[in-house]
């Protein structure tokens, strides 16, 4: 891969990321924002507790359909012959766990700290959003 081809690669892979997590944040919030305007302060904490939990659910769903994403990457690119494979690496990278018992050929090396990095990010965006949802939720403040 081409230095021009591999930058492209990763910031795409980078911007489809971004727009994944950003579209089911978004939607995760409005979700929230809907239930929560139905909730009186009678209804109990468990009510509350489901609302988030829905949050925290989108937003992993997202952060899974990232790691997916990167996994048919790597598959596409000749790296992986099965998806498990790609999966597991793809998700190791992404979490930055990082157990280095799977890596990619010398050609694509390089995606995996950009992927790394992307999921850094990611998972700081998804805890952004829950933070800003149990910071803004009328039953949890003091």
């Amino acid at each position: 891969m081409d230095y021009i081809t591999f930058i492209l690669t990763a910031t795409l892979m980078t911007l489809l990321c971004l727009s994944l997590q950003a579209i089911v944040g978004v939607y995760a919030v409005h979700l929230f924002r809907v239930y929560a305007s139905k909730q009186s302060v009678a209804q109990s904490l468990i009510q509350s507790f489901t609302a988030i939990a829905l949050v925290m659910l989108l937003l992993m769903l997202g952060n899974l359909l990232q790691i997916i994403a990167w996994a048919y990457l790597y598959i596409y690119l000749g790296e992986f012959q099965t998806f498990k494979d790609a999966f597991y690496f793809s998700g190791v990278t992404f979490t930055s766990l990082g157990y280095g018992d799977i890596i990619l050929s010398e050609v694509h090396r390089g995606l995996s700290p950009i992927q790394a990095a992307n999921g850094l990010m990611m998972f700081g965006v998804s805890t952004a959003i829950l933070f800003a949802v149990i910071q803004n939720h009328k039953h949890l403040k003091a």
